[in-house]
């Protein structure tokens, strides 16, 4: 019997443990995802998925799309951004995007001694300024204190410019740009202006 009694109490503290460790991995572990339709000429040409996930003083962002759609031929382009933040500042980012299944960027920015390290393809280059807030972090919070931004495509820094009540513009190194539109410091409307199109992404 005492056998028995000893044997209940371990299996009591196991699942005990078994519990507490479940509870404090959700409470630390933190995803929150949100979905976009991509919208051309009122048509949905696809969807972009945007994630973050606290867990612990890191976070993590991942936004992936799919667009399908025709100019003077077919085109379908596949993107997919990464980003970890620790403690509030960006440790690496990448970015991939291929075009009818043919790689046309492959761009990564990693903190290495207190710089970044840029790589574009087969080019590598340094930034020393701090990276806090980069342009994936425009899906999850409204930059309402902020004057700039990072760009994990151009690797560069973008200025960001207020148009309107919870509106804001970010001007590309290429002329183009695009304008961000928030609700209860959500980003729920971007609208993309090029020489050759309008696309709009639209929180579905």
């Amino acid at each position: 019997m005492k056998t028995s009694a000893n044997n209940y109490s371990a299996l009591k503290i196991l699942i005990t443990a078994f519990l507490l460790t479940y509870l404090v991995t959700d409470i630390s572990a933190q995803e929150k995802r949100v979905k976009y339709n991509i919208i051309r000429n009122d048509n949905v040409i696809g969807q972009m998925q945007f994630s973050q996930k606290n867990e612990s003083g890191n976070l993590y962002l991942t936004m992936t799309s799919l667009t399908k759609t025709r100019f003077v031929f077919n085109i379908e382009v596949n993107i997919e951004e990464r980003a970890h933040f620790q403690n509030g500042q960006l440790i690496s980012s990448s970015v991939q995007r291929r075009v009818n299944g043919k790689e046309k960027a492959n761009k990564q920015t990693r903190l290495v001694n207190n710089s970044y390290q840029l790589h574009s393809n087969q080019n590598i280059s340094r930034l020393n300024q701090p990276i806090r807030y980069n342009l994936m972090m425009l899906y999850a919070n409204e930059p309402s204190e902020l004057e700039q931004v990072y760009s994990d495509n151009y690797q560069q820094f973008l200025d960001i410019k207020r148009t309107g009540a919870h509106t804001y513009r970010i001007q590309l190194p290429d002329g183009n740009y695009n304008d961000y539109h928030f609700a209860n410091g959500l980003c729920h409307e971007i609208i993309i202006h090029n020489t050759l199109y309008t696309i709009k992404m639209q929180m579905a």
